[in-house]
């Protein structure tokens, strides 16, 4: 290194803790001089784009902005000393997000640490992001660590989050403008960033990859399915299509493969039609032998379109052919957005991560969580669902954390326990939460922060252990700004974020009204052609609920067990008898011509041909639903 940068610099860095962040910090100092030209004494003010480059760079990133902006605010919340701020950034360095106290902010500011700032190695020296970016591992760069002196009031804590095909495709940054921070200090930070960026990374793997099969892996069972599981996504043509860090090493030790067939004695069609085939009574992870020598235990989310292609191809002929299970873990309804939904919900709730679901009025949000805790936590676990919307306001408090005996008037001698210690050990789901009065709001805040509920008219607390999902269909984040929600109780109800689809935008409308049909009657009903007809072009305001009173009213009056026309309410009639034009028809079969091309050019594959598109699996999705595309055979 040259001289430019003092001496005691660079013995304060031959004092680091490790030979790795010695290693690092001065190859990154030495990046600075040799490539970048970078000076220590060099001063500079911090390079911000625009709030509209901004904002299109988070548009670019929809998915991990998505995924990420509740795992910013619960990172933070985690990270009880003062003086730290959470960042979230691009894969080149760029700030999308931050969150941080408002006393601390023009400090923040000051330094640089805003949305839109850049803080790539390149342009700001020896930094937690850029570093961690090159590095492509957690790393603290502590005070004058920092290459350029005006950092030096700085500590930056960052780990990378990793795409699919291993590539850092974002940075969790945790930075303190504080004097007495010391190293040591960073050792628990840098831990807890690392995990919430493997957490982040896994969402966005599962969620990326849904429409492959994924096989979970760990050299121990109990662990496959876990959060210390390593995950590999298969495409369609049995190719390697993706993986977790964890899954690279892995793959690096059986020689980078890209096939199947390379790591497992056995192929693609063995290996998964091993797991499709298993019972469900089963042990929930199988032995799988590695090329070379060794074991590890795995299991596999499979999607219903590769389990119908894989069950039975390549299992032995036995005397009497092997019964294909349904997953224990799924759902009746066949909309693949409502799928993916679910199967996402069903990982974040196994993590005891909380809920937040939004969805029109009558869309099916309880049924999705009642379906979700019963595949996390099993049927004999309590489900206590609760509609905030129905309870008075002057109940909503008794009904929820109870009451002591004499508590006041009319209340029980021996008291009343509350619904939330019904849920003690189960879920606790809370519909319509926007409409929970504020005191409620505030006496709810403390038992998630506490796990103690106490009841009124008591002084003692009880313990409670139950797991969240909670619903609304009404904007929460505008509540709060009109002060009807407590901001500090969304940021703790949402630590993950599902929207559950209206009806009119479902593609299994048929096959849902001839599941509800059979629960409905004891009688077999059908629908006639006439009135599918009549209810695929309905809009469906009411959502599944409205389609629920249709069909019951309908069949009431369907004598011969086939709905008619003159059977169906006479305002539903009324509603959709709308002209159509033969314009619409014709773009709309001129979509549906080109987007099935474009399919079919990919393979099917969903993810290359969203890409292609430039739009997101789940409008794709939505596309192919509203066009009537659906792969043959």
């Amino acid at each position: 290194m040259s001289g430019n940068i003092p001496g005691g610099r660079i013995e304060a860095a031959l004092q680091l803790s490790g030979g790795a962040q010695n290693r690092a910090v001065l190859e990154s100092w030495q990046r600075c001089e040799q490539r970048f030209g970078l000076a220590h004494d060099t001063l500079r003010r911090p390079e911000v784009i625009s709030e509209s480059q901004t904002r299109q760079l988070r548009d670019r990133n929809g998915r991990l902005y998505h995924h990420a902006h509740d795992l910013v605010r619960t990172l933070y919340r985690k990270i009880d000393a003062s003086g730290y701020a959470v960042f979230l950034t691009d894969n080149s360095g760029v700030i999308l997000d931050s969150v941080a106290a408002h006393s601390l902010l023009p400090s923040f500011r000051t330094n640089g640490l805003l949305p839109g700032a850049v803080w790539s190695e390149e342009r700001e020296g020896t930094n937690g992001i850029g570093t961690c970016i090159v590095e492509g591992r957690p790393i603290t760069i502590h005070k004058d660590e920092h290459f350029l002196s005006q950092h030096s009031v700085l500590t930056c804590t960052a780990a990378p989050v990793f795409d699919p095909d291993g590539k850092v495709c974002s940075v969790l940054d945790v930075s303190a403008v504080r004097d007495d921070i010391k190293r040591t200090d960073c050792l628990r930070v840098r831990g807890m960033v690392a995990d919430y960026a493997d957490a982040l990374e896994r969402i966005l793997f599962f969620d990326e990859r849904a429409g492959d099969v994924i096989l979970h892996l760990h050299p121990e069972a109990r662990h496959v399915g876990s959060t210390r599981d390593a995950m590999i996504s298969i495409a369609p043509d049995g190719t390697i299509s993706g993986a977790t860090s964890t899954a690279r090493r892995i793959l690096a030790a059986a020689n980078n493969s890209t096939d199947i067939a390379q790591m497992f004695e056995m192929d693609v069609d063995d290996l998964l039609s091993k797991f499709a085939n298993q019972d469900q009574g089963a042990a929930p992870a199988t032995a799988l032998n590695i090329s070379g020598g060794g074991v590890l235990f795995g299991s596999v989310t499979m999607p219903e379109r590769m389990r119908r292609r894989y069950v039975g191809r390549s299992t032995p002929i036995t005397t009497r052919a092997p019964k294909a299970a349904k997953p224990a873990a799924q759902i009746a309804d066949r909309d693949p957005a409502l799928r993916r939904i679910y199967d996402i919900g069903v990982r974040l709730h196994a993590r005891d991560i909380n809920i937040l679901m939004s969805g029109e009025t009558g869309s099916g949000k309880e049924y999705l969580a009642r379906h979700i805790h019963e595949a996390t936590l099993g049927k004999s676990r309590n489900f206590v669902a609760i509609n905030c919307a129905a309870l008075p306001e002057g109940l909503i408090e008794n009904e929820l954390f109870g009451h002591a005996g004499g508590a006041f008037t009319g209340a029980a001698r021996d008291g009343f326990g509350g619904r939330i210690r019904e849920a003690n050990g189960g879920t606790l789901f809370l519909d319509e939460i926007g409409d929970m009065p504020l005191s409620a709001q505030g006496r709810l805040l403390r038992v998630l922060e506490s796990r103690t509920v106490e009841p009124l008219g008591s002084t003692k607390s009880v313990a409670v252990d139950f797991r969240l999902i909670c619903a609304s269909n009404v904007d929460l984040n505008q509540a709060v700004a009109d002060g009807k929600f407590r901001e500090d109780l969304l940021y703790r109800i949402k630590g993950a974020r599902l929207a559950v689809p209206p009806l009119r935008e479902r593609s299994d409308l048929v096959d849902l009204i001839g599941r509800l049909l059979a629960g409905l009657s004891n009688d077999y009903v059908q629908c006639s052609d006439a009135v599918i007809d009549l209810l695929t072009r309905h809009q469906w305001p009411g959502n599944v609920r409205e389609l629920i009173n249709v069909l019951q009213y309908a069949s009431v009056f369907a004598d011969h067990g086939v709905i008619e026309r003159d059977h169906l309410p006479d305002d539903f009639r009324v509603e959709v008898v709308k002209p159509v034009l033969s314009a619409r028809d014709s773009i709309e079969h001129a979509e549906q011509g080109a987007l099935r091309q474009l399919l079919e050019s990919h393979h099917w594959h969903i993810s290359n041909t969203a890409k292609a598109l430039g739009i997101g699996r789940n409008t794709l999705y939505r596309r192919m639903a509203r066009l009537g595309i659906e792969r043959s055979g």
